[in-house]
């Protein structure tokens, strides 16, 4: 054999375990799509961040499901979650699943499982609590950051209000309030905003903002804005579609079907003062009750391709 060549065999075919997990589980509902889908990940993603840092220094090692991939299988409405060999937990909801995705939020110390349906946004911890989230406009993708989430809307519809609704009063009360005290966040002020800011800002930019972001469970999602040649305007391609983004570097890569472009992006925290100072409010706007404002930086493009390079989503 060749310096360099490989011989390889050939196993079988690759099949999810949430296949073999629904066969366990006896006779599938008649109403189950045929269509399903399913992505594998690290552990080390929703461990808890103490927790990480604790084994950093020298605390205990991973237990043996630790050390198996993790895997997501999602059909229909349902999704079965698997270490190894072994169903870790079952999720059932209301309507079918969108997209699915692990995401943390600002500063919350682990990561939490958003699921995206026709009409809500819900999300689970670890332990199996939820938080359902009616969405403002209709959302068609969600995408991981590493300050949260970023929802991908449809051209042409209004806003709405953007409650905080709770199927367990332990997630909504302990954990994220638990979170507030320690940014050192009131949920007050989501409330003390103008009125006249209020308009500006919430109102009129999130109504045609193509790219929102959820950085926080207790808030609106904050309309996004772009930076070309040193100046900012609202983000409102709803065209440019994201195809990649992590929940480690503020990166996103997109694709513009029309123009034929893929594009690499850098999100980035802007001062929301440039937007008040601009709209006149900033006498009438109490200092430190501005929500953080987002912005996307175009750093690569390149033209000539009719698809997308690659669909790192998970559709259903």
């Amino acid at each position: 054999m060749s310096i360099g060549v490989r011989n390889l065999t050939v196993l079988g075919e690759f099949k999810p375990f949430g296949l073999i997990a629904e066969a366990l589980d006896g006779k599938p509902p008649d109403n189950l799509p045929d269509k399903y889908d399913f992505f594998v990940f690290d552990p080390e993603l929703v461990r808890d961040r103490a927790e990480v840092d604790q084994n950093d220094s020298g605390g205990s090692s991973y237990e043996p499901s630790e050390r198996s991939d993790h895997e997501l299988f999602v059909r229909g409405s349902r999704i079965i979650w698997t270490t190894g060999s072994r169903v870790f937990k079952r999720f059932t909801l209301p309507s079918p699943v969108i997209m699915v995705c692990w995401c943390r939020f600002g500063e919350m110390s682990e990561a939490l499982l958003c699921v995206l349906q026709m009409e809500s946004l819900t999300i689970y911890n670890t332990s199996g609590e939820v938080v359902s989230i009616p969405i403002p406009r209709t959302i068609t993708s969600i995408w991981p950051l590493p300050f949260g989430l970023l929802l991908h809307a449809i051209e042409g519809n209004s806003p709405t209000q953007f409650p905080l609704s709770s199927s367990s009063p332990v997630l909504a009360a302990r954990d994220i309030s638990r979170t507030r005290r320690e940014i050192g966040h009131s949920p007050q002020h989501n409330h003390s905003f103008p009125s006249a800011y209020n308009h500006i800002i919430k109102g009129e930019t999130s109504s045609m903002s193509s790219h929102l972001i959820l950085s926080d469970l207790l808030e609106e999602p904050q309309s996004t804005y772009i930076e070309e040649r040193g100046k900012l305007s609202i983000m409102k391609d709803f065209d440019e579609r994201t195809i990649w983004t992590s929940d480690q570097i503020p990166l996103m890569a997109s694709y513009n079907k029309g123009k034929m472009q893929h594009s690499v992006w850098v999100a980035e925290v802007i001062n929301s003062n440039l937007e008040v100072r601009s709209a006149g409010l900033s006498d009438r706007v109490p200092p430190g009750v501005l929500p953080k404002q987002f912005s996307f930086r175009r750093i690569w493009h390149w033209k000539g391709a009719k698809t997308a390079a690659s669909k790192v989503s998970v559709h259903f």
